[in-house]
């Protein structure tokens, strides 16, 4: 009797824990054609202007924060000066992505991003329309926060400087937007250009 019931016992349990791995192997495959992933933007530079990691390496594009589950709308509220949800932040847990750089000008620039793209296997068209809901900042140039939803977005000027300044990039989707982007792959280029 007792071994009837252990052996009883033993198939439940290895059954269930079959049909959780299955289906969660099934559930991890049919999610990650939601994920919206944003590519790590190129870096184009005017003469007299030099980009840097944190390690102080000389770099041509930034690397962007990565998120096991992609970008979500973002759930906090904004900030009144900044226009930033305070739930995106440059920290590990941030509903949005993030990239820290140093940069060292001997003149005035404008940063620009340029040749926005989103890949996408919906109608192109609808997910053109989400653009409004993809926000990027400079977390110290205040006032920066924009959508993508124009060609070309000025994120704002820095200062000529000798010296290495640190800056913090922000990428997020804004609590707008819609089921549209799911599945999309953003990309675009940071473009600092001389004012």
């Amino acid at each position: 009797m007792f071994r009837r019931n252990l052996a009883t016992t033993i198939c439940v349990i290895l059954s269930a824990l079959t049909f959780i791995t299955v289906g969660s192997c099934f559930s991890a495959f049919l999610y990650k054609r939601e994920i919206v992933k944003v590519e790590n933007p190129q870096i184009i530079l005017a003469d007299g202007v030099k980009v840097y990691n944190l390690d102080d390496k000389e770099i041509n594009s930034l690397e962007l924060s990565t998120m096991k589950l992609g970008l979500k709308p973002a759930t906090g509220e904004e900030d009144s000066v900044s226009n930033i949800p305070s739930t995106v932040t440059d920290e590990q847990g941030s509903e949005g992505v993030y990239a820290k750089f140093k940069i060292q000008s001997s003149h005035d620039v404008k940063i620009v991003i340029k040749n926005i793209k989103i890949e996408t296997k919906e109608d192109q068209e609808k997910v053109d329309k989400e653009r409004k809901n993809i926000c990027v900042a400079i977390k110290e140039l205040e006032g920066s926060a924009v959508s993508l939803e124009e060609d070309q977005v000025v994120l704002g000027n820095i200062s000529a400087s000798s010296e290495m300044k640190e800056y913090t990039f922000l990428v997020w989707l804004c609590g707008k937007a819609g089921d549209d982007l799911e599945g999309s792959t953003i990309s675009f280029d940071l473009n600092f250009e001389n004012v």
